[in-house]
């Protein structure tokens, strides 16, 4: 029942924003792009009937990585700098991802709409910020972590 909740929910966002086959693939994935840039990945766990939505923020640079490094884990302490989220990197890519995970069992249109704009708001965000960082002076990125766009799942602690 689980799985068929979220294809139904995907189904009904899909119709919202004008994608018409928006449905999870026979391995229960499924792939959006957004405005050509930001790639949301929807995944569903069968064995735990849980949705990872996943977005890729952006390349974990060299410079200043130490200080980054630091600020993604300050960021998923209480989920204060994530919306909610959890940051990760991908080693082998040298890629930030922000992940979030919610059980499909009672998920409803709602939250899953304020789950994806949750994620694609704190990704860009993220995005930029890594940007940013990478070219920026090992000084300016000792700052402390910005607030992160809430997606529902605690209040906003930063």
């Amino acid at each position: 029942m689980s799985k068929q909740n979220l294809q139904t929910l995907l189904q009904r966002l899909g119709q919202t924003v004008g994608i018409a086959d928006l449905a999870l693939d026979d391995d229960g994935y499924c792939l959006l792009r957004l405005d050509g840039t930001l790639d949301i990945a929807v995944e569903f766990i069968e064995d735990a009937e849980l949705v990872v939505l996943t977005a890729r923020c952006g390349a974990l640079g060299e410079q200043n990585r130490e200080a980054v490094l630091q600020q993604i884990a300050d960021a998923n302490f209480y989920w204060a700098g994530t919306g909610g989220g959890t940051l990760s990197t991908n080693s082998r890519e040298g890629m930030v991802y922000l992940h979030f995970r919610e059980s499909t069992a009672h998920l409803d249109q709602a939250r899953l709409e304020n789950l994806l704009q949750a994620l694609v708001l704190n990704s860009e965000r993220w995005g930029a910020r890594l940007a940013a960082t990478s070219c920026a002076p090992a000084a300016d990125t000792q700052a402390a972590p910005s607030p992160a766009v809430p997606g529902g799942l605690f209040a906003n602690r930063a």
